[in-house]
């Protein structure tokens, strides 16, 4: 067979081909900027969420290098920095640490760094910059603010140096500052000029440094790689090529936070993007199916006249990807700006400050443009399968349904019925109505599930797990559960108690001390923990534990008012104030021994001895491993336990080895009429001291609120784009069904039907298509709807799981309008034509 190049004549056939299909490209390409859009976002939101992580623990850290070299001489400095694979570096050098008195409970480094240094360490100037003078310093804001500085260049301020040996006390003139928060770094820096270090530093030797753990005269070598993927082979690397034995530091915001290193970081992004992508692949598939039956005589002819089953599947293949290539940028280009709009919102999620990072990475785009492209084909190919096998002698015959089998013949005494008919028509081409209505209920059940889980969310729940009264003050550095503890915890004392108690409207103040203690680990926790390491595939945290010998005890002392919250989620024993007001009882909860799993070491009866209070306790009652979660310090330790006693008991005399404890926190219960008076005089004492917050229930009230607010934007928004693919289709399913049994309906009229029974009929047949959608998801929506939420909620804290039918029964009267609508619709377009026209159609 002689091959002809008639390339050029398909893609100008279906060109041609789009042209006389204006109301299905609108549609087509209406679905797939939506679809683009949402993926656009999720991939918008996946990277500049993870970029926003990543840049608050850099924060934290100190800089943005990838890792770094610690404690170098000069000669070790000069050989890493010239290696190859370091695309760029910084230096600083240790100088000493700041020895005046109000920095006793915020640690400040001295450096001298340099520009590169300082810019990968986020240090942005407000006025002037690194010093250049012998005598000059730059600072940070609330190290000035400690030291009395007025937030002006040239003020002259003394620093006391501690260098490891000495001390040295010299007058500073501040070349530059700029804003930190001192609770986000591990320390404050001071910044020193090369000229000081040169005089004061350089004769320290650094390996008597390193000795006596001062680091004074070593460097630090920050370095960048061509990018961040197993940083520490890449640092090991460079040691082995420069033979050199020196600690180093890798950048743990880059591994913590990553997408790429916790693949079930990706699964909730995941499911969304298939969903979406299943979304726009129904209503896309629906829309070229429904064309490709309706012009299925068109393409008989072209087969006719010599045109390949390839030629024909390579004309629909080019409609798509002409069509998708006109949506493409409308939706990328909407979906990153929804994306970065939705990524504060989202960021708002963590319990931590995060500052939202918008990612530009190529792979937004890239990643969007594929799976986009891989919903048209996929959405394509099969319509343009079914165009390509069919031949000429059935195209001329085809009218839309397949019919598999034997005819069946229907008798009736009475006749044909309207929706006897309405309901005949539907099942007479299956596939169209399948693709409609999984389109329809996939929507209906997202919707649902997203209301269930909305309205599982319990005010009362959350507010009791977090304050038992009206106002509490916490101790922010017990709850800082990584690095240095930032401030000082004994600044919640008992003296600041007695203010806050003295105010008037107060009418009690309850406590929660805190004492952390590691328990040594005996026969009793043994017989928990054996057999977990003897398992075939053990966490690996367990070995270490019974090789250490201890676990994490969280010891909670509670005055009386916490007591009536200790009856709760109680899965042992059962609660006696008295009993336990005597101070022989302690209250412990369940242990965290691997995923979803939880066990306990003792049981009501059991006697514990505590080291650290010098006292051995009957235990009366075993908790849920979260129960009075209000009371503690927001965490929990793998294999540790919590342990609740009569505040008496924590702050009585403790053995001499023992560490004092410390109060966690402080509730007030308040008259209800004096709120907004004790507010303002509680907000007055704890002010002034950083080491402490108060909130009030209303603030935990506003903060629940805001997280609901947040997720229906999102949730109610992802509901809306695809419920909207939904209705798409279902109009174009409706649409172009009437208009490919127009000549059907023409012979109807023809023998003696009415357009009122036309029409009726018509309606008929909506409402069968509400009745299957609302049956579908009444039955199989609520089953996946019910297995989602509660999943979902289980692991969700502030939730009571309750099912709902009220999503369900809210769209029915919603999908009754848009039958009605859409047949409305499709009557008027039927009806344009005469009998006699539509007629001659046949012929």
């Amino acid at each position: 067979m002689i091959g002809t190049n008639n390339r050029k004549s398909i893609r100008h056939l279906a060109i041609k081909s789009l042209k006389a299909n204006s109301m299905r490209n609108f549609t087509i390409i209406c679905a797939v900027i939506l679809t683009t859009l949402l993926i656009t976002s999720i991939f918008t939101l996946a990277l500049s969420i993870n970029k926003s992580m990543e840049h608050a623990q850099m924060r934290t850290v100190g800089s943005d290098f990838h890792g770094g070299f610690k404690y170098l001489n000069p000669p070790e400095l000069e050989v890493l920095r010239k290696h190859p694979s370091i695309r760029e570096y910084g230096v600083s050098l240790r100088a000493g640490r700041l020895k005046n008195n109000v920095f006793a409970d915020n640690p400040v480094e001295v450096l001298h760094v340099d520009k590169n240094y300082a810019k990968h360490g986020f240090i942005q100037f407000i006025e002037g910059g690194l010093p250049s003078g012998e005598s000059e310093v730059a600072l940070n804001t609330w190290e000035m603010d400690k030291l009395g500085v007025v937030h002006e260049l040239g003020q002259r301020v003394t620093l006391e140096i501690d260098t490891g040996d000495k001390v040295l006390s010299r007058e500073f003139i501040i070349a530059g500052y700029y804003e930190a928060d001192k609770h986000l770094a591990m320390a404050g820096l001071a910044f020193v000029s090369e000229a000081f270090t040169q005089k004061y530093i350089s004769s320290i030797d650094p390996a008597t440094s390193i000795a006596n753990s001062s680091y004074v005269n070593t460097s630090e070598l920050g370095v960048m790689f061509n990018n961040s993927f197993d940083i520490e082979q890449k640092l090991t690397k460079v040691l082995e090529d420069t033979q050199l034995d020196v600690p180093i530091g890798i950048n743990w915001a880059y591994a913590s936070v990553s997408l790429a290193e916790d693949w079930m970081n990706l699964v909730p992004y995941a499911a969304i993007l298939f969903i979406i992508m299943l979304s726009g692949y129904l209503l896309i598939y629906n829309i070229f199916y429904i064309s490709v039956v309706r012009d299925v005589k068109f393409y008989g002819l072209l087969k006719t006249i010599g045109t390949t089953p390839r030629q024909l599947r390579k004309i629909i293949s080019v409609q798509a990807q002409v069509l998708y290539l006109i949506a493409l940028p409308f939706g990328l280009a909407s979906g990153y700006g929804i994306g970065c709009l939705l990524t504060p919102l989202v960021n708002s999620f963590s319990s931590e400050s995060v500052e939202a990072s918008y990612s530009v990475s190529p792979i937004i785009f890239i990643g969007a443009a594929i799976f986009s492209y891989i919903t048209v084909w996929l959405g394509a190919s099969k319509p343009g399968r079914i165009a390509s096998r069919i031949s000429p002698v059935e195209a001329v015959k085809f009218s839309g349904v397949s019919i598999g089998g034997k005819k069946k013949s229907k008798k009736s005494k009475h006749g044909a019925k309207l929706n006897s008919m309405a309901l005949s028509n539907l099942f007479r081409s299956k596939k169209k109505l399948l693709l409609m209505l999984s389109s329809l209920s996939l929507s209906i059940t997202l919707f649902s599930t997203i209301f269930t889980i909305i309205s599982t969310l319990d005010v009362n729940k959350y507010l009791s797990s977090y304050i038992s009264g009206d106002f509490v003050v916490t101790n922010k550095p017990l709850l800082s559960h990584g690095g240095e503890r930032q401030g000082d915890p004994f600044k919640l004392s008992e003296e600041f108690c007695s203010a806050l108690g003295s105010i008037d409207g107060v009418k009690s103040i309850d406590k929660v001390y805190y004492k952390f203690e590691p328990y040594e680990i005996d026969k009793t926790v043994h017989a928990v923990l054996d057999p977990l390491a003897s398992m075939p595939d053990p966490d690996p945290y367990i070995p270490t534990i019974l090789e250490g010998g201890y676990i994490q005890l969280n010891l909670y002392g509670l005055d009386s008012g916490w007591y009536d919250l200790l009856n709760k989620d109680i899965v042992e024993g059962t609660f006696d104030k008295e009993k336990f007001d005597t101070g022989n009882y302690v209250v412990i909860t369940e242990s965290i021994v691997g995923e979803d799993v939880y066990a306990t070491y003792y049981h009501p009866g059991d006697h514990i001895q505590y080291n650290g209070l010098g006292k051995s306790y009957e235990v009366m009652t075993v908790l849920n491993y979260d129960a009075l979660f209000a009371a503690t310090d927001k965490s929990f330790s793998g294999y540790g336990y919590n342990a609740f006693l009569p505040s008496s008991e924590l702050i009585k005399e403790l053995p001499k080895e023992s560490s004092p404890a410390m109060i966690l926190s402080a509730t007030l219960q308040v008259d209800s009429t004096k709120l907004d008076d004790v507010e303002l005089a509680a907000k007055a004492i704890t002010a002034p001291t950083d080491e402490l917050t108060l909130k009030s229930r209303e603030d935990y009230r506003q903060e629940l609120s805001g997280f609901i607010t947040i997720f229906q934007t999102l949730g109610y928004g992802l509901s809306f784009v695809i419920a909207l693919i939904g209705v798409l289709n279902y109009i174009n399913t409706v649409l172009t069904g009437v208009i490919a049994r127009r000549n059907e309906f023409a012979v109807l009229e023809s023998i003696g039907m009415t357009k009122k029974q036309l029409k009726k009929m018509l309606v008929y047949e909506g409402l069968y298509n509400v009745l299957l959608t609302v049956i579908i998801t009444s039955t199989a929506g609520v089953l996946v709807t019910y297995s989602i939420s509660k999943s979902i909620t289980e692991n969700m804290a502030f939730t009571v799981f309750q099912m709902s039918w009220l999503p369900f029964i809210m769209v029915v009267p919603v999908l009754l309008v848009i039958a009605y609508s859409v047949t409305l619709r499709a009557y008027r377009m039927l009806t344009k034509s005469t009998i006699v026209e539509r007629l001659r159609e046949i012929e």
